[in-house]
């Protein structure tokens, strides 16, 4: 009965020393997930904007920390430890904090970089007003 009691105070006493140094809110590759997942909506509003011939947009709304579809009404809305920032024309520009991704049946956009930051880990996804192409960057790239 007593290695039980000290075969769990030990393991406690572990599970204490062990707790603290996992990893809290969001990881590395969780952030490089919401990228993809932003950059994965924004090419299916452009693509659904060249076979419907009309205008979609995507709204980005900065304090809400939400991307959202025009075409399909899917959304990613970040966690509160990734910072949104939106650097784009003022084509793109809804209101405050609020940004429309427009983009035009021919492929064209008005063009937008968003940021989402957390610590020292920025990634980009890069929109390019001439062609709608869009890419992502991850941290320490061009």
């Amino acid at each position: 009965m007593l290695d039980l009691v000290l075969a769990l105070a030990l393991f406690g006493f572990l599970v204490l020393l062990v707790f603290p140094a996992l990893p809290r809110g969001t990881t590395a590759s969780r952030q490089g997930a919401y990228a993809a997942e932003v950059a994965a909506l924004l090419k299916f509003d452009r693509t659904f904007a060249a076979r419907s011939g009309r205008e979609v947009a995507t709204q980005i709304d900065v304090a809400a920390r939400r991307i959202a579809s025009g075409a399909s009404g899917r959304s990613v809305t970040l966690p509160q430890d990734v910072t949104l920032d939106v650097i784009a024309s003022s084509l793109c520009v809804a209101g405050p904090g609020r940004f429309a991704i427009i983009f035009a049946a021919d492929g064209r956009s008005c063009g937008a970089v968003i940021r989402l930051v957390k610590a020292d880990r920025d990634w980009r996804i890069r929109i390019n007003w001439l062609s709608g192409f869009i890419d992502v960057v991850e941290p320490g790239r061009g």
